[in-house]
């Protein structure tokens, strides 16, 4: 839900902030993760959990997956970690029913209320690469949905 917690946005409106989200950078040149950054203020007061919707979809080789982490200022200041502990994106995630729209949940485990604002790095993003076992059985499900649609 861009527009903020507990707003509802009009057609343009949601137009108008998805334009405004920047794409995730590094912040330098050894970084091994990209920024994600709030597309609105919001507050996170302690003992309180939102999920961010941060506009964003990714398209990656079928050998690779997108770990999201709550940014390590965040964890040792606030004490506020991801809903999910790591968000684990997996590359066919982006056909997803809801169009692939990545959407971050955090929560404040922490006794200080949280204030970011609009375009503030609350997590990272870091693409990996994985393997699999020689002996590994091929699997021919799809996906279909967002969280939780694998478990059988």
């Amino acid at each position: 839900m861009l527009g903020g917690a507990g707003n509802v946005a009009s057609e343009d409106d949601l137009r108008a902030e998805y334009d405004a989200i920047s794409l995730p950078q590094r912040g330098t040149a050894f970084s091994a993760g990209y920024d994600l950054r709030t597309p609105y203020d919001f507050v996170l007061k302690p003992g309180d959990e939102t999920v961010i919707p941060t506009g964003l979809k990714i398209r990656m080789p079928g050998e690779f997956w997108l770990g999201i982490y709550i940014r390590s200022s965040l964890g040792f200041k606030y004490s506020v970690r991801l809903l999910n502990s790591t968000a684990v994106i997996d590359a066919d995630y982006a056909d997803a029913d809801n169009e692939g729209h990545i959407k971050v949940g955090i929560y404040n485990g922490g006794s200080k209320e949280l204030s970011l604002h609009k375009g503030d790095a609350f997590a990272q993003g870091i693409l990996q690469k994985y393997y699999l076992t020689d002996d590994d059985a091929p699997v021919k499900q799809r996906r279909t949905g967002g969280f939780g649609s694998t478990n059988s």
